[in-house]
């Protein structure tokens, strides 16, 4: 009955790429030349947090950015780099509430995992969304990373748990500094009561930017997780 409907539905409104309005068939949220023209990171890049370089580097570079930090994650790996095109699907996506393009930025994602070589070792994966806040959810309508998160599970075939949930409403980071940023989320998380132990920790979000919101994640994975070994990240956008 669902595909019936979605057939008929597309008999009267035709799909049409959310970037460039050419006809797609039902299923997809962009067209192939678009998905293939989002700039992607996968060459000069910081290898901890993703963030892209100009030109040619030294093998593993590391931003100097990072170099003045220290994370309790090994690693974050963005799919897409920051341009219009890239935010306005995130935008779209999140406070436009087109749930439709998860399965667009799964795909990048889901592309870092199974072409990034780091990825290959680690251990008995789990995919872990990033939570929100129960009042944030309500007036948002869904969690993004959540949605994300079940996205890649299901072209990867990692298994997902949203173990960790948020304890504590707060505000918007957005104009904050990563000092702020982290103020704001002491002891905002913690990890759900009967969670199974897990030994590598996958760390979904949308968008990677001063890196607070997935330290103050794994932060708690680690002091309250006793058998976990790895914690990384993956983001869909690098903001």
């Amino acid at each position: 009955m669902r595909r019936l409907a979605a057939s008929l539905l597309d008999l009267v409104f035709p799909p049409q790429c959310h970037l460039c309005k050419v006809s797609l068939s039902h299923g997809k949220a962009i067209c192939d030349t678009c998905l293939t023209d989002l700039p992607r990171i996968d060459e000069s890049y910081c290898m901890r947090c993703s963030e892209p370089f100009e030109g040619e580097f030294s093998e593993n570079p590391i931003c100097p950015n990072c170099h003045k930090l220290t994370f309790t994650f090994l690693y974050a790996k963005a799919a897409l780099k920051n341009s219009e095109l890239t935010r306005k699907l995130i935008i779209d996506y999140k406070y436009g509430k087109q749930r439709h393009l998860a399965k667009v930025l799964a795909t990048c994602c889901a592309e870092v995992i199974m072409n990034d070589s780091r990825f290959n070792s680690l251990p008995d994966p789990i995919l872990i969304p990033v939570p929100l806040h129960w009042r944030r959810k309500l007036m948002r309508g869904f969690n993004q990373a959540e949605l994300l998160t079940n996205e890649i599970s299901k072209l990867t075939g990692i298994p997902s748990s949203p173990m960790i949930q948020r304890t504590r409403y707060t505000t918007t980071q957005t104009r904050l500094s990563r000092k702020q940023r982290m103020q704001n989320l002491k002891d905002a998380f913690t990890i759900k009561p009967n969670s199974r132990p897990i030994r590598t920790a996958i760390l979904i979000d949308d968008v990677f930017t001063t890196g607070s919101t997935s330290e103050a994640c794994a932060s708690t994975l680690k002091k309250e997780c006793a058998k976990l070994e790895n914690i990384v990240v993956v983001t869909a956008l690098r903001g």
